[in-house]
């Protein structure tokens, strides 16, 4: 039987033993692997992708020299003798351009799930800059190399290794890749998709393959669209107007205006969660009782994020009203209500997390500049991992501390409410995986946070001793379990007390101006804070109508199980207590 009647399967298994073929399907693909992953190993911003990229070009180096000496034992065999490559029957066509599709998928779904952030001119930028990337290894580098090789080879290569790092990200969560991820599952991604395209392309499948790349892409983007996600939190379009808290001030001015202090300091817990971890913070929280602030040591958010637990304490509720970031921008019921009482706001805050996508609001904030949603979006897909401190830091941590003591020591005529967040001691990292040490650079990190607070609460004290000072945190840790939602790899039934205060428990202590602040002291969930401030503002308990339902939301984050007024839902400690102590 001929070569030319074979099945094409066999024909091209058979050919691929030409030294010419070897040459133009193997060697070439494997040297220009070579030199992508050389250059991105050095051009791409530290992270799984750079790991990636780092890793492959040893390996394809190495496949490239192997096949290399095949071919030139093949030549001497006289197998493609007359022959040192194959040259492509056909170039590359327009509706090649479908093949652009695939890794642009990824991209696509990662837009759709950040609308909070990405604006639709954002997102348009976003979109042009990944399908110009993507049109480089696909389109341009395979018809500027197609003098070496087989051009068709490269564009499907060039597809497939695009793919791979723009779906990276994806990879990362699934398979709780933090710094580094699985070559073999890497390989395994982009070996396969860059056979199967390749093999379809030399049968003459060539409508099939660009058929089911395009069904790929508009279904994948059809269900980010329109499927409810852990992600896809939406805020009410309910307006302010029937917020209790504004109902119940009216067009009443409060009784007393003292400065009031806001002292968020990420992922702090209690000393009872302390404990658990095998840290003792009492000698901290003694501290704090000598500076005369009282303890709430058994208040929990009904979030356990730090947007969705700030936005509802400065909303005094469990609506957004809006943007999710909205109040935590400095736009919220809270914020609002203090400046018709003429408090002039301030945000301090080290990054620009709380400001992103809809900007600052508050009449005095730090960092002024706000870095575009779309380049921090960009470094994510090109780190391959949206990790949770994935942002530009516009003031060095150190600067950021004396910037606000400086802050803090510039009393002025009129009152102030300050909303301060430091990034200390800060959760975990969020990969679905804990560290080894995951534990002991959170005590790390606690020792400067205790150091920070005392420094913070000095100069405070010291220069404006009349003021509300609240010490607060905006959830826990996430040090147990898997170090982040449990809801992957964890039944309900294994839940316990200490995974639900890892993540839902939050630190409160207030230094309060006067003795009388008991008849208004009544703080269940960390959003009941405002409505208790408010009490005591206007010396009315009835403010304490505004208190937020104390059920906690989002329950997969532990597998199902929630509190309700302080009574653990489901789990090893179903029926009772959050807290014991």
């Amino acid at each position: 039987m001929k070569v030319s009647k074979m099945p094409a399967v066999r024909r091209y298994c058979s050919r691929f033993l030409d030294a010419g073929f070897l040459l133009s399907h193997a060697l070439v693909p494997l040297v220009v692997l070579t030199l992508y992953c050389v250059v991105l190993a050095y051009v791409l911003p530290d992270g799984v992708n750079r790991a990636f990229a780092g890793k492959v070009w040893k390996l394809s180096l190495s496949l490239a020299v192997a096949a290399d000496l095949l071919a030139f034992v093949l030549w001497k065999c006289g197998r493609g003798a007359a022959l040192l490559r194959e040259k492509e029957t056909k170039d590359l066509t327009v509706g090649d351009l479908a093949l652009l599709l695939l890794p642009l998928a990824p991209v696509v779904q990662y837009i759709i799930n950040n609308q909070d952030i990405l604006s639709p001119l954002a997102s348009l930028y976003v979109f042009g800059i990944f399908a110009f990337i993507s049109a480089c290894f696909v389109m341009v580098l395979p018809k500027l190399l197609g003098f070496w090789g087989s051009a068709r080879t490269l564009a499907i290569l060039g597809m497939a290794f695009a793919f791979t790092l723009t779906n990276m990200g994806t990879l990362s969560r699934q398979c709780a890749w933090l710094e580094a991820g699985s070559l073999r599952i890497q390989l395994g991604l982009f070996g396969g998709v860059f056979l199967i395209a390749w093999i379809l392309d030399k049968l003459k499948l060539r409508t099939f393959l660009y058929f089911w790349i395009a069904v790929y892409f508009v279904s994948n983007s059809v269900v980010q669209a329109v499927m409810p996600t852990a992600n896809k939190i939406g805020g009410s379009d309910r307006s302010r107007e029937s917020n209790r808290l504004v109902a119940l001030v009216g067009d009443r001015k409060p009784l007393s205006t003292p400065n009031i202090y806001l002292l968020i300091y990420d992922a702090y817990a209690h000393n009872e969660t302390m404990l658990s971890y095998g840290i003792d913070n009492s000698a901290q929280e003694a501290y704090l009782e000598r500076q005369g602030f009282k303890l709430y040591p058994h208040v929990y958010s009904i979030d356990a994020d730090s947007i969705l637990t700030m936005s509802r304490v400065l909303n005094a509720s469990t609506e957004f009203y809006g943007d999710l970031r909205r109040a935590a921008s400095g736009d919220g019921v809270v914020q609002n209500l203090l400046k018709g009482f003429g408090y002039t706001t301030y945000g301090l805050f080290p990054t620009d997390y709380f400001f992103r996508g809809c900007g600052a609001h508050y009449d005095v904030s730090s960092p002024s500049n706000v870095t575009p949603s779309s380049r921090l979006f960009i470094k994510g897909v090109l780190t391959g991992a949206f990790r949770f401190d994935l942002e530009f830091d516009r003031v060095p941590h150190k600067q950021y501390v004396k910037g606000k003591l400086v802050v803090f020591k510039e009393l002025s005529g009129t009152p102030r409410f300050i909303d301060m967040h430091t990034k200390l001691p800060g959760h975990s990292q969020n990969s679905w995986a804990c560290r080894p040490n995951e534990t002991t650079l959170y005590k790390k990190r606690l020792n400067g946070a205790n150091r920070e607070m005392r420094g913070d609460l000095e100069t405070l004290i010291k220069t404006d001793p009349g003021a509300i000072i609240i010490v607060a945190s905006d959830h826990g840790p996430y040090l147990t379990k898997n170090c982040f939602i449990t809801k992957r790899g964890y039944n309900i039934s294994e839940i316990s007390r200490l995974d639900i205060q890892d993540r839902y428990g939050t630190f409160l202590a207030i230094r309060w101006p006067t003795d009388d602040f008991e008849e208004y002291d009544d703080i269940t969930v960390l959003q009941d804070l405002f409505p208790s401030i408010f009490g005591y503002l206007f010396r009315d308990r009835e403010m304490l109508a505004a208190k937020v339902e104390p059920i906690t939301f989002r329950a997969y984050v532990v597998s199902g199980a929630k509190v309700e007024n302080g009574i653990i839902r489901g789990g090893i400690n179903d029926g009772e207590p959050l807290f014991l102590k």
